[in-house]
Parts: structure tokens; C-alpha cells; sequence
């Protein structure tokens, strides 16, 4: 076991972290257009600067870090609402390389109209993104691109995810988060030789007649919604086979415990994925729909292709979640996750997290069963983590979410970054992010084994 000390956080307060992305200031939510320029990471996020204290206005902030360092430069934002398809918000979208290596970035322009909301798919090239200043963004006079909702869908309709076509079907793809007219929720599934031109291919169908199950009750969940879907391409590590990777966001599912109290659908808005194989618009499912965070504040994720996997990035906050002792105390909310390596074993996706060498890290084998306590400089418990009986329970302040260790022993990681706590278990086959706030303001010291039961 080990645990490594962060320097100290006391200019910028306690609750800020170090290594992960929080807004300079405002409202911080989903990560956007994340791609990697050597060994640099993008990252952009929707970004309202004058949260709590002026208007709703929704754009991208942008900031980038190396991999091995994880500190993070804010730039400029990028995209602020100002053309006409989206003087209500510049929403989520991704981002794509061309063969030339120009980078694109895709979102949905939001504009209500009497009422309505027009939602609106738009793409800006990226040009000097390195500089300290963070490029340029000058939308294009092909925008918009996909100047509404496809008939039968309501103006939910958004965040925009592009990315090259392995099957041949067509160059590129791109996949959107949709609501149909009866309120269910979609996967709109677009094709284009080039970035600027696309048909619609129509609604993603899901054929689970040769599904096992996941780590879900559903092997397709349901709701109202489904947000900020990334459709990818892995390689599974223990077959050799790659398979596509579809991970959603569903709104509107019940919380559900399972009779070994394993928790699941346990907060407002859920994030997930399925395993199997892209036929046309009918995704064969092979692996039921599993959550891809257990913990208490995981959403809207963001991933790109890396190495031989794909990193991940989430936004540690939910939907409507906004009151936390950031805003009043230092006047910003949310941060991001560390990015996330993504594997692909089995038929199931295995996380990593991406350490910084200065950060609170606690890590230890499980060999058996235990607990564990993150506590603050006066030695105040923030959370408890435990292992027993094939579960791993995490107990924020009273709120207790479970879930099944699908391997047993494997590494445990527990690492703590002002707020932002993210934990993984069983080797990374199960992940947990949750925002907690320590009561000294002198911030978090370390992890303690208080029992081994």
C-alpha cells in the first residue's frame, strides 16, 4: 500500500483541485471535443462564466495539459453563443482530425423560437489550438450542417460525435443523442463522405437476441433521453475481436436494488454502455447495457482514440446539482474526472486512472475484505470505502452506493484531488467518481485502513 501527499492547495482554496479540470470560474459541465496532439491533451467543456450571477450563457471553455503531468492551462474560451442557430448555447458536441490533420470541432447550436427549441449541428475548424492564447474558432459558412431535428424527433436533439466509419458503409460517422416524439429515447446515426455533408441513416435499432447480460438491470435501458453518446471501435484485448462500443447517457431511469443490495440506477441521470457489432443502423448487442461509474457525481463522458484503447473523460456533476460549497466560498462548480484509460477485456471495459506523481494516492491489493476512510487534516472522515461479501460499498455522508466486484482482488485506488474523489476496484473493472468536500480547510491528508471487515 502507499499513499503520496498533494502540495499544498491553500491559495486557491480547499475544495479546488489540482490535477483535475475545474472552471476558472462559473458553471463547469460536460466535457467537449477532446482530442490528443501529441503528448497534449484538449480537453473543451461547457462553460457559463457568470454562473450564479448573470444570465445563462452557455459556450465552450478550452484547456490542455500533458499526460504525463496533468496540469492543466486554461485558455480563452473557444465558442460563446453569437451566430443565429445558437444565441441560446453552443451545446456538447466532439471533435475530428481530417486526413490533413485539421482538427474539427462539432456542437449543437441551441436557439428557442416561440417556444420551440431548434436544435442545430454545426462544425468550427480549429486553428492554433497549442498557442497560450488557444487558437482561433471561426465557424464555418457550411453551418449549419444539420439545421434541425430529422421528423419524428423532438428538439432534443444534440450533442454531435464524429468519428471514421470502420465498416466502409461511408468515410465517417457521426452519432446524436435524441428523444422521439412519444418521449423514448434514440441514437441517431448520420454518414458522410466528408465532414461538411451528411445523410441520415436513421435511428440506431438493438437486436439482443444473442445478449448476455451486464452490470445492469436492462440489456437496453429505457428513459426519456438518451445524451452525449460516443460510438467507438476496440479492440477486445482477450479475444482479438474488435467490436463496437456505444456509451449513452440515459435520463428518466428508476433506482433500482438488486437483491445482493447492489445499487443501480441511484442518481438523477445515468451514463452506461453496451458491447457488440454496428450492422447498418441495428447495433447486435453481445453485452447488456453496465454502468460505467458507480459513484455519486459521473456524467456525460467524452472519450478519443489513444494508443491501442481510447481515453475517457466524464464531468464530476449531474444535471440540476449545482449547490455546493465552491460556489459561495470560491465561486465555481464542477470539475472534470482525470482522464481514464479505457481497455476492453472480455467483452467488458476496464478503466485506469491517469495519476499525477504529486497526487493523494492511496493504493493497496485487496486480498480480502476491509475498509477504508479518506480523512481530512484534523482527521475528520470524508468517506468510507469497503469491501465485503463480492461487493464494494462507497458511503458518502450516508449516501451508500454499491456495486459487484465482477473480479476478486485486483487493486484497489483511491485518489483524492480537492473535491474530486475518484476510486477503482478489481483491477479498474469497476470505476467510482464523487465530489466531496473536506470540512478543515486545509484539505485532505490521506487514507487509513480502519478495519479489515
Amino acid at each position: 500500500m502507499s499513499t503520496t501527499h498533494q502540495p499544498s492547495n491553500s491559495s486557491a482554496g480547499p475544495h479546488r483541485p489540482k490535477f483535475h479540470v475545474s472552471p476558472p470560474q462559473g458553471r463547469l459541465n460536460d466535457p467537449n471535443g477532446m482530442f490528443v496532439d501529441g503528448d497534449t491533451l484538449h480537453v473543451y467543456y461547457q462553460h457559463d462564466p457568470a454562473f450564479p450571477f448573470g444570465a445563462k450563457r452557455t459556450g465552450w471553455g478550452h484547456a490542455s495539459a500533458k499526460l504525463d503531468e496533468l496540469v492543466w492551462t486554461h485558455h480563452p474560451d473557444a465558442l460563446y453563443p453569437d451566430a443565429p442557430y445558437d444565441l441560446h448555447g453552443v451545446y456538447s458536441g466532439g471533435a475530428a482530425r481530417d486526413d490533413d490533420g485539421q482538427v474539427y470541432l462539432f456542437y449543437t447550436g441551441n436557439l428557442k423560437v416561440d417556444g420551440e427549441r431548434i436544435p442545430s449541428q454545426n462544425i468550427v475548424p480549429a486553428v492554433g489550438y497549442g498557442d497560450l492564447m488557444g487558437g482561433i474558432y471561426r465557424r464555418s459558412e457550411h453551418n449549419p450542417l444539420i439545421a434541425r431535428q430529422e421528423p419524428g424527433f423532438t428538439g432534443h436533439f444534440r450533442d454531435p460525435m464524429v468519428t471514421k466509419d470502420p465498416t466502409g458503409q461511408s468515410k465517417w460517422r457521426m452519432v446524436i443523442g435524441a428523444q422521439r416524439e412519444d418521449e423514448t429515447p434514440a441514437v441517431a446515426l448520420y454518414r458522410g463522405e466528408d465532414l461538411f455533408h451528411w445523410e441520415f441513416a436513421g435511428a440506431l435499432e438493438f437486436s439482443t437476441d444473442h445478449a448476455q447480460p451486464g452490470s445492469a438491470p436492462d440489456l437496453v435501458p429505457g428513459g426519456f433521453m438518451w445524451e452525449c453518446p460516443n460510438l467507438i471501435t476496440l479492440r477486445d484485448e482477450e479475444t482479438g475481436e474488435d467490436l463496437d462500443v456505444l456509451i449513452m447517457c440515459p435520463q428518466g431511469l428508476a433506482p433500482i436494488t438488486d437483491a445482493q443490495g447492489n445499487t443501480h440506477y441511484a442518481s438523477s441521470d445515468q451514463c452506461g454502455y453496451l458491447v457488440g457489432r454496428l450492422h447498418g443502423t441495428t447495433f447486435e448487442v453481445l453485452r447488456g447495457f453496465s454502468e460505467l461509474d458507480f459513484g455519486h457525481q459521473f456524467y456525460a463522458p467524452q472519450v478519443t482514440a489513444y494508443e491501442q484503447g481510447a481515453l475517457l473523460v466524464g464531468w464530476m456533476g449531474l444535471p440540476a446539482q449545482d449547490d455546493t460549497p465552491t460556489v459561495t466560498e470560491e465561486g465555481w462548480v464542477h470539475t472534470l474526472t482525470t482522464p481514464r484509460m479505457l481497455r476492453l477485456r472480455g467483452g467488458r471495459l476496464f478503466q485506469e486512472l491517469l495519476l499525477p506523481k504529486e497526487a493523494l494516492v492511496y493504493r493497496e491489493e485487496i486480498a480480502g475484505e476491509g475498509a477504508w476512510e479518506l480523512y481530512d487534516a484534523a482527521g475528520a472522515a470524508g468517506l468510507k470505502v469497503s469491501v465485503a461479501d463480492g461487493a464494494l460499498r462507497l458511503d458518502v455522508a450516508g449516501d451508500v452506493r454499491q456495486c459487484a466486484l465482477p473480479e476478486q482482488g485486483g487493486e484497489l485506488v483511491i485518489y483524492a484531488d480537492g473535491c474530486a474523489v475518484e476510486i477503482t476496484a478489481g483491477g479498474g473493472a469497476v470505476a467510482l467518481a464523487s465530489a466531496v468536500f473536506a470540512a478543515d480547510p486545509r484539505g485532505w491528508a490521506g487514507v487509513r485502513r480502519v478495519s479489515n471487515s
